[in-house]
């Protein structure tokens, strides 16, 4: 079912100096077989609008299809076999005013019967980059769950050569995330969204657009101010040009990578 989620974003580093931070959001929730025909006002796929998914801020390996045809192409890539008629729910950040960031999005992979095959986060960092995480393991509560190497810059207070572990529930009535960091078996960062779903209509998210005025700008803007806090608090910072042998598998590439040293 297409819907939203208002959530509240938490993080708390822990090391080497607590701090910690949350603010509310909210999100959509579609399935990408539905995208191109939902009609809304206020809302567009692949075109300007108040608010819209557009395909090329998601996976794209240069495949027909658009984010459903990409996604299915990395998954064969990573040696998964994805049905064809297989359900995909995006769970994401939209576009405001035309302007998008996601610093993460989801998709939930189901069998045409319903039953739960895969989730691959799609984790994206200030540079635009990108990093595909797949999980196919579901614990006995329930939740999909998988711990794996970051390779990644995600930020500059958090070493790309650490551990992501991903705690994931599946999008009904309330939605729950945990991403937490681990370097050398201790965790240093705790990240949770916590969502409830709502009403996707035409009415919601012009109500919407005034309870979360300019989302993406906000979110950027917080991630820049809570970096230059950490900054202040003269927590150790890495740069881009640093560990490159640790940022590995990256879509749409910095410049950085592209001169790295084989």
């Amino acid at each position: 079912m297409n819907s939203l989620y208002e959530c509240s974003v938490a993080h708390c580093r822990l090391k080497p100096k607590r701090h910690a931070f949350d603010y509310r959001v909210f999100m959509f929730s579609v399935d990408l077989d539905e995208l191109p025909a939902l009609r809304l006002f206020g809302f567009s796929h692949n075109r300007f609008n108040l608010f819209s998914i557009d395909d090329r801020d998601h996976v794209d390996l240069g495949h027909p299809g658009g984010i459903r045809g990409n996604l299915i192409a990395w998954l064969a890539g990573q040696g998964i076999d994805c049905p064809d008629d297989a359900r995909i729910q995006l769970v994401t950040f939209p576009r405001v005013l035309g302007y998008g960031f996601n610093p993460v999005s989801f998709f939930y992979i189901d069998s045409k019967e319903g039953k739960p095959l895969a989730v691959v986060a799609e984790v994206v960092n200030t540079f635009r980059e990108m990093k595909l995480y797949v999980i196919q393991s579901t614990g006995a509560d329930g939740l999909w769950h998988r711990r794996v190497a970051k390779d990644f810059y995600v930020s500059p207070f958090s070493d790309p050569g650490m551990e992501f572990d991903f705690t994931l529930g599946v999008p009904a009535e309330k939605w729950r995330v945990n991403i937490d960091t681990y370097g050398a078996d201790e965790r240093v960062l705790l990240s949770s969204i916590r969502g409830e779903q709502r009403e996707l209509s035409s009415a919601r998210l012009v109500w919407y657009a005034f309870k979360y005025p300019l989302l993406s700008l906000r979110i950027i803007g917080l991630i820049h101010w809570h970096a230059l806090i950490l900054w202040v608090r003269r927590v150790p910072f890495l740069r881009k040009s640093e560990h490159l042998e640790a940022q590995q598998n990256v879509m749409r590439p910095h410049s950085s990578l592209k001169h790295k040293t084989p």
